[in-house]
């Protein structure tokens, strides 16, 4: 990726900011630790925001992390997740149960995910899993992720996860990306990969003006044209999956959440679930 890794992480503080108003695990310390507040600050005075007008976000952040849980937790019993950014959700799934958890992004940003697990572990009093790793890795590097991957067991299989990267990616950097999951998948004894990052051009024009405006504002701030690995429809998509060598089902993220804190936190009516579901997908992803 040839965005500056320190812009990108100010996108991931974005997430953390939203996933505060929710009763996702170690939401709030997280997003107090990394500074979550001041980088959206910053992005809304310095490009006109109105943070009233964005508090959707957070029923989208909250249905997203969710889904993706109980996805997890339902499939294969390790999990790598590429470009975890500051989710908790690998210290949360090993706390307890018998998932294996490997997790990955760039240099800075796991520095500083290893210092907010370490506080995190000292306000807790949780001790150190061994089923939960913290590797750096570049998603669009094989070598890198087979190194993050090389202490699972490739006799079981494996969930891949990324969550808020393809967005960032160009169509040829989307490529790559399948063709590195794929290479993974085939080592391990079966396995699938998860994603709710797909967009469509043909829903683009839908979107309301203040998405378009934070948007354009991330955009500012990264320096990569936010999707611009979007694809013309959900039949281009498939064809795409195809070609790169998956079999693909659509789940509902709506439907895969159990609950929806966000809405009472921020005082939203429970219709922003129903304006919001459409655009809510999860793709589970199996090589054919």
């Amino acid at each position: 990726m040839s965005a500056d890794p320190s812009l990108i992480s100010v996108t991931a503080k974005v997430a953390a900011y939203y996933r505060q108003f929710t009763d996702i695990p170690f939401a709030r310390e997280a997003a107090e630790r990394i500074g979550a507040d001041a980088a959206f600050e910053q992005i809304l005075s310095e490009h006109g925001l109105d943070r009233d007008q964005l508090t959707f976000y957070a029923p989208m952040f909250e249905a997203r992390y969710k889904s993706l849980t109980q996805l997890l937790l339902a499939g294969a019993p390790q999990v790598l997740e590429l470009a975890s950014g500051y989710s908790l959700r690998g210290l949360d799934l090993t706390c307890s149960g018998a998932i294996h958890y490997v997790e990955t992004d760039l240099p800075n940003v796991v520095a500083e995910k290893l210092r907010l697990l370490e506080d995190l572990r000292q306000q807790h009093e949780l001790p150190q899993s061994p089923r939960h790793r913290i590797a750096p890795a570049d998603a669009l590097s094989l070598d890198q992720i087979r190194a993050a991957a090389a202490s699972l067991d490739t006799g079981q299989p494996l969930t891949v996860l990324c969550e808020g990267l393809i967005m960032y990616l160009s169509k040829q950097e989307t490529e790559r990306l399948a063709v590195n999951i794929l290479e993974l998948l085939r080592r391990f004894s079966g396995g699938r990969w998860l994603t709710p990052d797909f967009t469509f051009r043909a829903e683009a024009k839908d979107l309301p003006p203040a998405r378009v405006r934070l948007r354009e504002a991330i955009t500012g701030v990264t320096q990569r044209q936010i999707d611009a690995s979007s694809f013309e429809d959900g039949q281009d998509l498939e064809a795409f999956l195809a070609r790169s060598g998956f079999r693909v089902e659509v789940r509902s993220q709506v439907d895969e959440t159990p609950s929806f804190s966000s809405l009472d936190a921020l005082a939203l009516p429970p219709a922003t679930i129903d304006r919001l579901r459409p655009a809510l997908r999860v793709w589970v992803m199996t090589p054919a």
